[in-house]
């Protein structure tokens, strides 16, 4: 009779540290949960964006545009909006030395945002959303240092053509340079 009492007891003490256990288990994952929620939650707002929708760094924002002055060029207007290496090479630089990052990164991010506007018909498509997202998160002496590097990367492949030095213009002026 002992014996039956001993093994009920300890049947109740397993099934109760089980029930403890799995308690605590339940309370970890809530935890984990919990932990991750603002990383679901920047998945979930981008999550239903696409392309130009997704930019919200300036430093991305400013690359686009430049990407944008250079599809703008004759070179690229007769080579079916492709960048000409020259003005590959003036964005790099222009990174490497206004940005201060490094080749890999001015050519991994290059790459990047010219992947994000290849789909793009015009180049003029980018400009508003991408001087929105400037505007609000740079100076007025980064904005004239972007109008320059615009400038810089127009004259890539030679004398910029009115459509570049329109493009700039229009630049400017959402910038609040015009003044």
């Amino acid at each position: 009779m002992h014996i039956l009492g001993i093994i009920i007891a300890v049947a109740t003490a397993i099934f109760w540290v089980s029930r403890a256990a799995r308690g605590a288990k339940d309370v970890m994952d809530v935890a984990n949960t919990l932990r991750n929620m603002p990383r679901r939650m920047r998945f979930k707002n981008k999550a239903g964006k696409r392309g130009l929708d997704l930019i919200d760094n300036p430093m991305e924002a400013a690359t686009i545009l430049m990407v944008s002055v250079a599809k703008l060029s004759d070179y690229a207007a007769t080579h079916d909006g492709l960048i000409s290496g020259a003005s590959t090479g003036r964005i790099i630089d222009i990174l490497k030395t206004y940005m201060k990052i490094s080749a890999v990164e001015a050519d991994e991010l290059l790459t990047q945002m010219r992947w994000t506007v290849k789909g793009l018909a015009q180049p003029d498509t980018a400009l508003a959303s991408m001087t929105t997202v400037l505007s609000a998160k740079i100076r007025r002496a980064e904005a004239d240092d972007l109008s320059d590097m615009l400038s810089k990367i127009s004259q890539a492949d030679g004398k910029p053509n009115p459509e570049q030095q329109a493009f700039i213009n229009r630049v400017r002026e959402r910038l609040g340079l015009e003044a």
